[in-house]
């Protein structure tokens, strides 16, 4: 039965879609699987308290109501897993050289064209809640934040799309993966993941705390960190703001 989509709360404007669901769940549970869809956020948030540039009644700006409670603490990571699949399935319908970017962005070639935040509640040693964001260019064609390569659908195909059906389309995609989960069938998830990531085996060039070095990404492990080797055949682990690519 599909959970992703089946309620959906259409907004016109407010704050953050995340937001908005955090406030749902603070005074009533809304059903797993709402989506919370604003034609404009006032305060579109990315990770790290980023901004997320998103023109209004443009793109697709949404959040997800998840009660993971069957996923352990140590696998959350699992719940990124499955957004990113969801998108990367729906834009590989329509684009080519799309992909994961470790560990919350999708990239088509070396263009950003989505990117998700995931905030969960943890309870009585349970992953009460996640509340899912997510942000997806879809028509806008011109962006004027510092952005580095930001990219739409419509920049990459010329095609004008329908938002809502757009949106129910990437509901049936992400409610695929999910379902999946759900279901126990992780490696499936994780082979589909590894596989999609961004630069995976490609030589590249890469800061941490100790300075630039070349290395290649080797995957992700269980709990989300970015397995990456380096020239001595050394593999180090990353949480997330500890590495980044140098472009």
């Amino acid at each position: 039965m599909k959970l992703i989509g089946k309620n959906t709360i259409k907004l016109d404007i407010v704050d953050s879609t995340n937001n908005y669901a955090n406030r749902q769940l603070s005074e009533k549970q809304p059903v797993e699987g709402t989506v919370v869809l604003a034609g404009f956020q006032e305060s579109g948030r990315g990770q790290i308290n980023n901004y997320w540039e998103s023109e209004a009644n443009k793109n697709l700006t949404f959040s997800i109501v998840l009660y993971p409670s069957f996923l352990e603490i140590m696998s959350q990571f699992m719940i990124s897993k499955v957004i990113t699949l969801g998108l990367t399935d729906f834009l590989k319908q329509h684009v080519a050289e799309v992909a994961i970017k470790w560990p919350n962005d999708i990239y088509v070639g070396n263009k950003k064209i989505a990117g998700i935040l995931v905030e969960n509640a943890i309870r009585g040693g349970e992953i009460a809640s996640s509340i899912v964001g997510v942000g997806l260019n879809i028509n806008q064609e011109v962006f004027v934040s510092d952005a580095p390569n930001p990219i739409s659908l419509k920049l990459l195909t010329g095609v004008d799309y329908e938002l809502d059906s757009t949106l129910q389309s990437i509901c049936d995609c992400t409610d695929y993966w999910y379902s999946k989960l759900k279901s126990g069938f992780n490696e499936e998830l994780n082979q589909a993941f590894h596989e999609r990531l961004y630069r995976l085996g490609e030589k590249a060039e890469f800061k941490d705390q100790q300075g630039t070095f070349t290395g290649v990404i080797k995957g992700v492990n269980a709990i989300g960190q970015l397995i990456i080797e380096d020239e001595e055949n050394i593999s180090k682990e990353y949480h997330f703001k500890e590495v980044e690519y140098v472009l």
